[in-house]
């Protein structure tokens, strides 16, 4: 199977008046930076649209956004090309594209301090229904590889990962683990 189309979201807590207003300024800095791989081109503000996208950095490789969908707010990173290696080394990967921006968004003097990342909170899907489908045979076969990153990123055992059934949505778990306090301390294991 030649994953893609990995979307993973990095939750947060945030108020229920929270805006997304400092993102447009700090994204539009990010979308002139020629050096990340991502290849920015556009930047788009949804923000009228409840529990929606919020405003999406669009690149050739991925996207980057905060967004307000369920289960909650948070930081999505929508990876869509230049994947190789097997399912372990394209979701490990996957990590480290979305920590690449996370991490320097934390910084951003104008970071709203009232949304507050999870660190251990993460929702991974597989955005290809044609190719990946969320049935068990599907599972059968990313799951295996799956588990293998997310043990390296988190470490073995100290997470849980709870699959998406509905077979309308896309193929993906909620991940949860409760050791990890601080988004440095992801892969440190």
């Amino acid at each position: 199977m030649d994953l893609q189309r990995i979307n993973l979201k990095l939750l947060a807590d945030a108020p229920p008046d929270f805006s997304v207003d400092s993102f447009l300024a700090i994204f539009g800095r990010w979308r002139t930076d020629a050096a990340n791989p991502a290849a920015w081109f556009d930047l788009a503000d949804y923000a009228h649209m409840p529990k929606g996208a919020g405003v999406v950095l669009v690149g050739k490789q991925g996207n980057f956004s905060i967004d307000l969908g369920d289960p909650g707010p948070g930081l999505l990173y929508c990876g869509k090309q230049d994947y190789s290696g097997s399912v372990e080394q394209r979701i490990a990967e996957t990590f480290q594209r979305c920590l690449a921006l996370v991490k320097p968004m934390l910084a951003e003097p104008e970071y709203p301090a009232e949304l507050n990342v999870q660190p251990g909170s993460w929702e991974l899907s597989i955005n290809d229904r044609l190719d990946s489908p969320n049935t068990d045979a599907t599972d059968q076969e990313l799951r295996p590889g799956i588990s293998a990153a997310l043990d390296s990123v988190f470490g073995p055992g100290a997470y849980s990962m709870e699959r998406e059934t509905d077979p309308q949505k896309r193929y993906g778990f909620s991940i949860r683990a409760s050791q990890i306090t601080a988004v440095d301390d992801l892969f440190r294991v």
